[in-house]
């Protein structure tokens, strides 16, 4: 009898923990497949400046791109609002099937968008349609994907769990970078000009269509799965969590403000601005960024052990005031034009950026209860992205033009306050089992 018992329980473990990794893979591919995008946009944002908004200051047309990209940023709360209480309500794999067929298909759609010399104003608009498009997708995608995993994930590991989505973003930042570093170095800057700036983003759909076969194929998460059970599911998951968890999800938007700024900064912006303000080539550009996405990649899952080990809310504080101190000084040397110190740089910041990440995720789940988990996650995150995120690269281009290239660290450091002082106001929450 007790040879059975053990033989069961090892079975189910077996089982958990399978279902465990499958959810990290279909979560994670939707994720690689978001920020893939992200940080092809920020890569190719020159290209597409020449192409959409052609103007006889290349700045000026710089702008009117991060402008577009900013507009993607203000859908995303839309995206929350329609996605994420239907996650709620019918469950976290079906409503992840269709935002990531909803996104590649509006990437895809970008990389083969005719160019303001082909079709006239009817380009930008469409363009900035289509990132609208791509934010309302991206809207609903997060928030599901971390909840799908944390509810996978036994208590003592959701932080390490859930670490794979930051880990994910990593490396589709890492790939992007990777793949725009060598078509800067195979293709002419003409060819990347006329057509080469696509590439990246056509690749967008199959990728996508192997996330959407990954995520078909995935079993609901047993927590929402006992909701559903018990017929506790939430008829009104959004007004739920506007009436009762409106502090909550107010801290949450807090708390991830700096994870939402730092990506943007340090890995779309910064391509940008190496070449417009301090006169890298684009492939040093390139390879300053790509030193440091190797060493947040590799600094991710260690961090997202220690806040297993420690607490969410000490690796939290300690990161984010690490990185108001070294915002400043990081500026200073990616501004100098010497590549051996923009490296140094970037290689310094990015484990701050990733012990912050591996704090924040976690947390955000650990937040709210199964019943408006995916809600209340997506609404914090996506509402910090929008106000943190989406404007950051057209404020600090706008900062950088005006003010000298230094001067959008203090913005950057603005943010990490807001960060430091929202995770003051919260309570650890990690080692419980879920709401």
């Amino acid at each position: 009898m007790t040879t059975s018992s053990g033989a069961q329980a090892t079975a189910i473990a077996e089982a958990e923990f399978t279902n465990a990794r499958k959810a990290i893979v279909a979560a994670s591919f939707g994720t690689y497949v978001e920020y893939y995008d992200f940080v092809v946009y920020g890569y190719v944002a020159a290209y597409i400046a020449a192409a959409y908004f052609p103007s006889e200051d290349p700045f000026v047309g710089l702008l009117l791109t991060f402008g577009a990209f900013a507009a993607s940023y203000v859908a995303r709360p839309l995206g929350a609002v329609i996605f994420a209480p239907l996650g709620d309500k019918y469950g976290r794999k079906r409503i992840l099937a269709v935002v990531i067929l909803l996104m590649t298909m509006a990437t895809a759609a970008i990389g083969l968008l005719p160019t303001y010399a082909q079709i006239g104003m009817t380009a930008p608009v469409l363009l900035t349609l289509l990132r609208v498009l791509q934010g309302i997708s991206a809207g609903g995608e997060y928030g599901g994907a971390i909840s799908l995993i944390g509810e996978f994930a036994p208590p003592r590991k959701r932080g390490f769990y859930i670490g794979f989505i930051a880990l994910t973003t990593g490396l589709a930042l890492l790939s992007g970078s990777a793949f725009a570093l060598m078509l800067t170095r195979a293709l002419s800057e003409s060819s990347m000009q006329s057509w080469g700036w696509r590439i990246p983003l056509l690749l967008s759909l199959p990728l996508g269509l192997i996330g959407l076969h990954i995520r078909f194929k995935l079993e609901e998460t047993p927590h929402f799965t006992a909701l559903a059970r018990k017929e506790m599911v939430d008829a009104s998951p959004l007004v739920t969590t506007l009436k009762r968890d409106r502090r909550t999800v107010l801290v949450a938007v807090g708390i991830a403000a700096a994870n939402a700024c730092l990506l943007s900064v340090y890995f779309v912006y910064m391509p940008s601005a190496l070449k417009q303000f301090s006169h890298f080539a684009p492939a040093n550009a390139q390879l300053v960024i790509f030193a440091g996405l190797v060493a947040y990649c590799i600094s991710v899952l260690p961090f997202a052990k220690l806040a297993d080990r420690v607490g969410r809310r000490p690796v939290l504080l300690a990161s984010s005031i690490a990185l108001a101190v070294l915002v400043y000084p990081s500026f200073v040397l990616l501004s100098r034009g010497v590549l051996l110190a923009a490296v140094i740089a970037m290689v310094v910041i990015a484990p701050a950026i990733a012990a912050n990440v591996a704090a924040t995720l976690p947390m955000l789940t650990e937040m709210f209860s199964t019943a408006n988990r995916y809600t209340g996650l997506s609404l914090g995150w996506q509402v910090a992205t929008t106000i943190f995120s989406g404007p950051t690269p057209l404020v600090l281009a706008a900062l950088a033009g005006t003010g000298g290239a230094t001067q959008p660290a203090l913005y950057v450091i603005a943010v990490l306050i807001v960060s430091i002082v929202a995770g003051f106001a919260t309570k650890e929450t990690f080692n419980r089992p879920l709401r």
